[in-house]
């Protein structure tokens, strides 16, 4: 059975789309044949906003509920931002999780659209030039993304009180200049494990 919603230790994560706008191949969702956690995140089609908050009860007793399966969320924007908003009325505290390409998807700013309604965005730059970023995640629109997803961070920070750039620490990567990037544009940034097994 598809996995909409699954816990983390304090955290209740939704996974509400396996579209994305990146192909990496360290992605666990190409690794692990759809189970991460002991939880089938493959959907067979896409939830609707009332089976999602269908799933998550009471969003204060979580730390945070965060977007992020085996898709980038913000590809399903219209669903995110129902489902946001009814978690902010709720009492409840959103972080999103992307690839930082959404701007570049829908050919403009949907950063305004989330603000009031996202508490945190974490933002993945596995790369530290347009070149390396390509080679690593092969997303769609190959060397361009780099300097989108810098952009989007920096300008997330109109929007979104708190915005995060991560990067994977996997062999053979300088993550230390993608943490230099994320002080330039005066955002936050957290290494991430690499996992490379299920346990």
């Amino acid at each position: 059975m598809n996995t909409v919603s699954y816990i983390f230790e304090d955290n209740l994560y939704l996974n509400i789309t396996n579209r994305c706008m990146m192909a990496c191949p360290y992605c666990i969702k190409h690794k692990w044949a759809n189970k991460f956690r002991g939880n089938d995140l493959k959907l067979e089609k896409e939830p609707s906003c009332k089976e999602v908050i269908g799933t998550i009860g009471d969003p204060k007793k979580y730390n945070e509920v965060i977007f992020c399966g085996y898709g980038d969320s913000l590809v399903n924007l219209k669903t995110v931002k129902e489902i946001s908003k009814w978690i902010k009325e709720n009492g409840g505290k959103v972080r999103i999780n992307t690839a930082g390409l959404a701007n570049r998807y829908y050919g403009k700013n949907i950063l305004p659209e989330l603000k009031g309604l996202v508490d945190i965005i974490s933002i993945s730059l596995n790369g530290s030039n347009p070149k390396e970023h390509n080679e690593l995640n092969q997303p769609m629109f190959k060397e361009e993304s780099f300097h989108e997803i810098v952009k989007f961070a920096e300008e997330a920070k109109n929007y979104i009180p708190e915005v995060v750039i991560t990067a994977v620490k996997f062999p053979g990567f300088d993550i230390l200049k993608v943490e230099e990037i994320a002080k330039e544009i005066g955002v936050k940034f957290r290494a991430r494990a690499y996992l490379d097994n299920e346990d």
